[in-house]
C-alpha cells in the first residue's frame, strides 16, 4: 500500500467496519448481482498471505459474503493513493495468494471455490491511468491476450465517485465526500454533516480523528484547525455531559438503594458505572476496546474506582492507555467495595 502510514491506519479503521463495506457494495459496485448478496453474512477474513518464496504480502482487507441462492464471494479491497502501473500484476498476484490460502470459512458448504471480487479504492489527486487487467497492455498476438489477462479489478476512484449523485446516510458516501473535499471549508462541512447523522455511533470519533489527525495535515497543512478543534470539543463536552447525567441518575439510584437496603443500592451503583464506562469507551474507541474493557471492570467492585475509569475515558488519547490503567486498577483494587 502506498498511502502514508498514518492515512493507512486511519483509513483501515473505517474500511474495516462491516457497515462501510456493505454500503460500498450497495452504492458503488456495478452489476445487479450485488442484490443477491446476503449482506448479513459479510465477515472479515485474515488479510496476510505468504507465497512460495516465503515473502510476506499483506492485502489491505478481505471480506467473505454468502449469496442468497448458495455459494459465496470473497472481496479483496486494496487502497491506493497514487497510480501504480503494476496494479494489474499486483492484483493478479494477490488474488492468486488468496485462492491458495482460502480457509474452510471462505468456502461454500460444498467446498466449492467462491467468486473473487478485487476492488481498488483510489484516493489520489491525479487521474488513474493503470490498466484494469493485463490484457489491456498485452502485446501481439491478440488471440493470446486472454491467457495473460489475470483478474480484472473494479476501480472505485473517489474523485470520480464524488461527481455522482451520492446516496445519503451511506458510510462510503461520507468517506467519498470527505476524501474528495477540495478545500478546508468543504472538508469541515462534509465531516460536520457526517457526524450529524451518525449521532452517537462509534464511527463518529473515528471519522473525526481521521480528518483532524490525517487528512487536514496531509491536504491542507496551513489551514485553520479551529473548526476541527471545535468539533472535538463538542464531542468531549457531550461525553462529559453524559457522565454528569449518569452520575445524577446513579445518585438517585443510590438514594433508592438506601431505602431498600444499602447493599442492593451499592450493587446497582457499581453495575451502573460499569455499564456507563463500557458505553463511553464504545463511543470513543469502538467495539473492540469496549469488549476488552468489560471483563476488567467486572473485577472492580469499588464504585469510586469505577468512576475514575469513567474519567480516564475522557482523558486518555487512545484505548491502549485506558486499558492499561484499568488493568492495573483491576489487579490492585478489585477487592475494595466502597461507595
Amino acid at each position: 500500500m502506498t498511502v502514508p502510514e498514518g492515512h493507512d491506519r486511519a483509513a483501515k479503521r473505517l474500511l474495516g467496519d462491516v457497515r462501510m463495506i456493505a454500503d460500498a457494495l450497495r452504492a458503488f459496485v456495478p452489476g445487479s448481482w450485488v442484490s443477491h448478496l446476503d449482506l448479513d453474512t459479510l465477515r472479515p477474513l485474515p488479510a496476510e498471505h505468504v507465497n512460495a518464496e516465503l515473502h510476506r504480502r499483506r492485502g489491505d482487507l478481505l471480506w467473505a459474503v454468502d449469496l442468497k441462492g448458495g455459494g459465496g464471494v470473497v472481496i479483496i479491497l486494496e487502497a491506493q493513493s497514487t497510480p501504480d502501473p503494476r496494479m494489474p500484476a499486483r492484483m493478479m498476484t494477490l488474488t492468486g495468494l488468496v485462492c491458495e490460502d482460502l480457509t474452510a470459512e471462505a468456502m461454500g458448504p460444498d467446498g466449492r471455490m467462491p467468486a473473487l471480487l478485487p476492488i481498488v479504492l483510489y484516493t489520489g489527486l491525479r487521474s488513474w491511468t493503470p490498466a484494469l487487467d493485463l490484457a489491456e497492455r498485452a502485446g501481439p498476438p491478440a488471440e493470446l491476450s486472454a491467457h495473460v489477462a489475470g483478474q480484472r479489478y473494479v476501480l472505485l476512484d473517489v474523485r470520480e465517485l464524488a461527481k455522482q449523485d451520492l446516496p445519503e446516510r451511506n458510510l462510503m458516501s461520507a468517506f467519498v465526500r470527505i476524501e474528495a473535499a477540495a478545500s478546508p471549508e468543504a472538508l469541515v462541512d462534509a465531516l460536520r454533516d457526517t457526524l450529524a447523522w451518525l449521532g452517537d455511533d462509534e464511527l463518529g470519533p473515528v471519522f473525526l480523528r481521521w480528518v483532524g489527525e490525517v487528512l487536514m495535515p496531509l491536504r491542507f497543512r496551513d489551514a485553520d484547525r479551529g473548526p476541527i478543534d471545535e468539533l472535538k470539543e463538542s464531542m468531549t463536552m457531550l461525553a462529559e455531559r453524559a457522565k454528569q447525567w449518569t452520575e445524577q441518575w446513579f445518585s438517585e439510584g443510590l438514594e433508592r438503594g438506601r431505602a431498600q437496603g444499602l447493599e442492593q443500592g451499592r450493587r446497582e451503583l457499581v453495575q451502573g458505572r460499569r455499564d456507563m464506562a463500557v458505553r463511553q469507551v464504545r463511543l470513543k474507541f469502538g467495539n473492540a476496546a469496549a469488549e476488552r474493557l468489560s471483563p476488567l471492570l467486572d473485577r472492580i467492585a469499588d464504585a469510586t474506582l469505577l468512576a475514575e475509569v469513567g474519567d480516564w475515558v475522557i482523558q486518555c488519547d487512545d484505548a491502549a492507555e485506558l486499558l492499561a490503567r484499568t488493568a492495573n486498577t483491576a489487579r490492585s483494587g478489585s477487592g475494595r467495595t466502597g461507595l
